[in-house]
């Protein structure tokens, strides 16, 4: 892994936010200790996020990522609404619950894929001759 050009932080964080509509954006960081684990196999290196619904707790949906990627996009579940996530890694076989984010708001998903497409105003004052 190449060297990092900003200190580890000193606790680990998830965070959660509403990128547009349809995509949650979500990044990680983790302590030193954390990155050690990770470097030294005691975890796979593959992550899994996994979104619930933050009212009902019910299981939204669940993505993999490598571990030091640091960062996601999440399209956001069908029924929208409030969601949290979790992040786990594999030890000796079995998930484990590491970090948990915040709490991210997003509108319901649009039913067709053109509705689901995003641009603010401002690109759309631009693109317009």
């Amino acid at each position: 892994m190449p060297e990092l050009s900003k200190p580890l932080p000193p606790e680990d964080k998830l965070v959660l936010l509403p990128k547009n509509p349809g995509t949650f954006f979500v990044f990680w960081q983790f302590s030193a200790g954390r990155t050690e684990a990770f470097q030294t196999a005691s975890f796979a290196p593959e992550v899994e996020l996994r979104l619930a619904y933050s009212d009902d707790k019910a299981h939204a949906a669940a993505y993999k990522a490598q571990w030091q990627a640091g960062r996601a996009y999440l399209p956001v579940p069908e029924r929208g609404g409030t969601c949290e996530a979790a992040l786990y890694a594999l030890r000796n076989g079995a998930w484990e619950k590491l970090l948990e984010s915040n709490q991210a708001a997003a509108p319901v998903r649009a039913g067709a894929e053109a509705d689901r497409a995003y641009a603010s105003m401002e690109f759309h004052k631009r693109v317009q001759p």
